[in-house]
């Protein structure tokens, strides 16, 4: 992150940069824009279906009613025509002025029977009363008691005047504005027919019917209407001749006069929300059925769709989105595995291998990441190896920068000088310095003999004894066969200086340092034990710990661990040996320390060449 930047920008940044967090997002978008599309046009086109479907039906319903009405109306038709059918109605229609009174009674008396036949033969839906009036407005005949007018009033009312005028063909009437001239309280329409004889035209009675509302309350039950849909039947003046919601309020001119042609619909604004109007003109009458049907009646169902597909989307998304967390955990868990490992690479440590389980690409990247690891750990031995090279040839760097001659000949004065005085421990010192300079100088040679080291190891240790008045002791049990036994110069030496320093040098008393080698099972086995101070548990789990590690560090070693120390013998052979060599240290608190180094037995030491050049 560059100086003065923002954290939290900068955790944002790296959150969304990363793998998961691009597939999920990536998933997220992918998933919510099929979602929208496919819940779009589903919605789209089944609100389209539905209302089309809705509009249709509307328009069937408003075109069976006006067929209903056409069909009722036919057969009141029908029997107005009663007098036809019987020439005596007709002459006695036109004989009725110059007939005597009774006469007249009795033909008064045929007309009211011929259409109380006619009327009571069959129930006649919303039948309210007959009445028969002659040209001048007499009341002929009538089916009840009710006389509302006079001649004069009949023969100047605008329902006789236009029923003249239709000159045969029936005329419909709408209900009475309350002048009087019918019951308008029940009344919701009225019929009215000429009937002459065609070669007389002035004489003619006129027969009127009044009907209740019966009608159009039965063709208004239909099971295909919402219950908050209304039925209006209006005149040819778009006069209201019946409302299947009479308090509601009546629908202006402005929409009425939109009921233009024979048929039609529309979609208007109604008192609280937007209508859908049909209409239809029947043929009959000339009068107009409309349906009204409010906008949520008809989109009910699809605000259901619409509220099934956002429900359906939901789930589906969050289903989508779980499956997609998964996948992409699937396919970044792995990665997260291999960033782990490679992490501990970078530490240092090779001890754990990336587990394949899969047979994918990742699969693929991980076998070789396998492969990539061991190589990789191969040369950081091998960069040990020359390490441990370059350290050898700094020591012989040092070694060379001593003239041996000149060291091996002061050695000898100071052994001379001691033996002159009589101080034979001098000269004991002098000479197994001499022995172990002579042995680090004359054999360049990596490998050498098990008795080469044993003779260094004796030197050392008489040193040793010298310096702590025989405060340390040595003993060998070393098989004899194994004297020209290969082995890594410079082994025992790191050993036993370690038990010497780290464990007898603390110690209260006397102490014993013990070296043996033998033949153990096919193995070469080389132990140095001490009966020291020994460590506590901690340190020596500490130590095993850094025995595995040191392969694969670059630490170096100090020298306050003991000269070239353990580590460093147990590296060379580690080296030569691998998963072959067996090194165990055991150690107890005030028990002493126990090393064992196991090599498989063969002539040549499993690898290491014959010092002896055979």
């Amino acid at each position: 992150m560059k100086a003065g930047g923002n954290p939290t920008v900068a955790k944002v940044r790296d959150f969304f940069s990363r793998i998961r967090t691009v597939l999920l997002f990536s998933y997220f978008v992918i998933i919510l824009l099929s979602i929208v599309i496919v819940g779009t046009v589903s919605f789209t086109i089944s609100s389209s279906t539905i209302k089309g479907r809705v509009e249709s039906a509307n328009v069937q319903i408003v075109r069976q009613i006006a067929n209903n009405m056409d069909n009722d109306f036919r057969s009141k038709r029908n029997l107005l025509l009663a007098p036809y059918y019987d020439q005596e109605y007709i002459d006695g229609i036109n004989a009725y002025p110059e007939m005597s009174e009774q006469n007249q009674f009795l033909f008064r008396q045929k007309l009211e029977n011929l259409y109380l036949k006619s009327f009571n033969a069959t129930p006649i839906r919303g039948f309210i009363r007959f009445q028969i009036y002659y040209r001048n407005g007499e009341l002929l005949a009538a089916s009840n008691d009710y006389k509302p007018w006079t001649p004069v009033q009949v023969r100047n009312s605008e329902w006789f005047l236009r029923t003249v005028a239709k000159d045969g063909e029936v005329f419909f009437n709408g209900p009475s504005s309350g002048d009087g001239t019918t019951d308008a309280a029940a009344t919701a329409y009225s019929s009215s027919i000429l009937i002459r004889d065609f070669s007389n035209p002035e004489r003619f009675i006129v027969v009127r019917v009044e009907y209740g509302d019966d009608l159009f309350r039965a063709i208004g039950r239909s099971d295909d209407l919402s219950a908050d849909s209304r039925i209006l039947v209006l005149d040819g003046h778009n006069g209201l001749v019946y409302d299947s919601r009479p308090d509601a309020p009546v629908p202006g001119s402005r929409l009425l006069n939109r009921l233009d042609g024979p048929e039609g619909k529309f979609w208007t604004e109604g008192e609280d929300e937007e209508q859908f109007v049909s209409y239809i003109v029947s043929e009959s009458t000339g009068w107009k059925a409309a349906i009204f049907t409010p906008r949520r009646d008809i989109l009910g169902p699809i605000d259901n769709i619409k509220t099934i597909v956002i429900a359906t989307a939901v789930v589906a998304f969050a289903l989508t989105f779980i499956i997609s967390v998964l996948f992409g955990r699937r396919i970044t868990q792995p990665i997260q595995t291999l960033y782990k490992h490679v992490n501990r690479i970078k530490r240092g440590d090779f001890s754990e291998r990336v587990e394949i389980k899969r047979a994918d690409e990742i699969g693929l990247i991980a076998a070789n990441f396998n492969a990539m690891q061991d190589e990789l750990r191969n040369l950081i031995e091998n960069k040990y190896v020359n390490q441990i090279k370059l350290r050898e040839v700094e020591l012989a760097m040092l070694y060379s920068q001593i003239n041996p001659h000149f060291l091996y000949n002061t050695l000898d004065i100071i052994k001379a000088m001691a033996d002159y005085h009589r101080a034979s421990e001098i000269g004991d010192i002098a000479q197994a310095l001499a022995d172990m300079f002579r042995y680090n100088t004359r054999n360049r040679d990596e490998v050498v003999t098990l008795q080469e080291e044993l003779d260094q190891i004796e030197a050392y240790m008489k040193i040793q004894s010298i310096r702590f008045d025989d405060k340390i002791a040595y003993e060998a049990d070393v098989d004899e066969s194994l004297y020209n036994y290969p082995v890594l110069k410079m082994t025992l030496q790191p050993l036993v200086e370690n038990a010497v320093f780290h464990g007898l040098e603390r110690k209260r008393g006397k102490g014993t340092i013990r070296v043996a080698a033998m033949k153990e099972e096919g193995r070469f086995a080389l132990i140095v034990a001490d009966d020291g101070v020994g460590m506590s548990e901690q340190r020596l789990a500490d130590l095993r710990t850094k025995l595995k590690q040191s392969l694969h560090r670059e630490e170096a070693v100090s020298v306050a661990e003991g000269g070239i120390g353990v580590r460093n013998v147990y590296a060379r052979y580690a080296i030569q040996f691998g998963d072959r060599l067996g090194f165990e240290v055991d150690s107890r608190k005030g028990a002493g320390t126990r090393i064992r180094l196991s090599l498989p037995f063969d002539e040549h030491a499993g690898g290491l060449p014959d010092p002896s050049g055979r």
